[in-house]
């Protein structure tokens, strides 16, 4: 039966190679109807082979086309300066970001796949390939849509608001950190100027409603306060949650240079005081030559701040420390019991006394 298949199969392909385009287009729902799919199978061409399923030297790099690429992570808490970070590696011309592919969503099912000890799955041997399937998935998804838009891009990179973990063992990974004071802020002011309430969480969608129409109605005169930053249930969530991910990355990083992966850690206000200097230690973490990006500009949304507030943007106005004016005594009563103590684990303050 192998045989007279392998016969078959050697027949029809010849036959497809010799008829013109149009026969074929003929022919085509008739060999459907006639042939068993495992023959029709044999006749299609193989694909090409996806460079980004074989790892080189490491499991964060490929050999493409005789180039190495290389895959790497920007995440920190939402509003913290991921974009800017991802905009300032889009400088080189070596390095490509772009987000949000959140593929922790794919890692949190795949542990629970391979982790649970009564499934067959947590079994080592399998373990071991659901690891690798997943990191394949990872690399094929960055380098489609990479280097489509950036093909002289050596370094691409995933760029998700999130905490720091595994993601392709070895990795290098950046993260950047901001006061949680003003990332609220950042963030209050987010949600009222988007159109829909798509992301939020369902107990918050009637506060966004009445937030979202106050802003509109007057969004220069608009007080977050009345708003997001008023409400306390929604402002010990996302203290909590920032809370949560610095708690989380501090905890990560031994666990990922441990396994070899390198960990940039990057500050909010510091790339504001040395925007040059940090922007140096960003590159060279890579490997990559600072003298060959361009110069930040306000163009590419790279230098501190902005050159005035946009309250209709997403980039609206990058200051720091604007919470000191902004935040009344009792708001931040809530964020001192959310996040006090890992204010002061992050260097922010040294007590509770603010």
């Amino acid at each position: 039966m192998d045989q007279t298949d392998t016969q078959l199969t050697r027949l029809l392909r010849y036959a497809k190679e010799a008829s013109p385009e149009g026969l074929r287009d003929v022919l085509r729902p008739v060999v459907r109807r006639v042939l068993p799919e495992h023959v029709r199978a044999r006749l299609q061409d193989p694909p090409p082979p996806n460079p980004a399923d074989r790892w080189f030297d490491n499991r964060y790099t490929i050999l493409d086309r005789g180039t190495k690429r290389h895959f790497f992570f920007v995440c920190g808490c939402f509003k913290s300066g991921t974009h800017w970070v991802q905009n300032l590696l889009n400088l080189h011309p070596h390095a490509f970001v772009q987000g949000e592919y959140h593929f922790e969503v794919a890692r949190w099912g795949m542990d629970h796949l391979t982790k649970v000890d009564w499934f067959l799955s947590s079994r080592p041997d399998l373990r071991a390939i659901g690891d690798d399937t997943f990191e394949m998935l990872v690399r094929r998804m960055i380098h489609a849509a990479s280097c489509t838009v950036k093909p002289d891009a050596i370094w691409l990179g995933d760029r998700t608001p999130n905490e720091l973990m595994t993601i392709i063992r070895g990795a290098p990974q950046i993260i950047i950190t901001r006061d949680v004071r003003d990332v609220l802020i950042s963030w209050s002011f987010h949600h009222v100027r988007v159109e829909t309430a798509t992301g939020m969480f369902p107990r918050f969608q009637e506060l966004w409603k009445r937030s979202a129409a106050k802003f509109q109605e007057d969004p220069e005169g608009f007080n977050p306060c009345d708003g997001f930053l008023g409400d306390e249930k929604w402002v010990r969530h996302h203290a909590g949650h920032w809370a949560m991910v610095c708690r989380k990355s501090r905890a990560a990083i031994p666990k990922l240079r441990e396994e070899g992966s390198e960990v940039l850690q990057l500050s909010y206000e510091h790339m504001h005081e040395d925007l040059a200097g940090e922007t140096d230690r960003l590159y060279r973490f890579l490997g990559l030559d600072p003298r060959l990006a361009a110069a930040p500009s306000l163009e590419s949304r790279t230098l501190p701040g902005f050159r005035r507030e946009d309250r209709m943007s997403h980039y609206r106005r990058g200051e720091v420390g604007e919470w000191r004016h902004v935040l009344p005594e009792h708001v931040r009563g809530w964020i001192k019991e959310e996040a006090g103590e890992e204010l002061i684990a992050a260097g922010y303050e040294k007590d509770l006394n603010w």
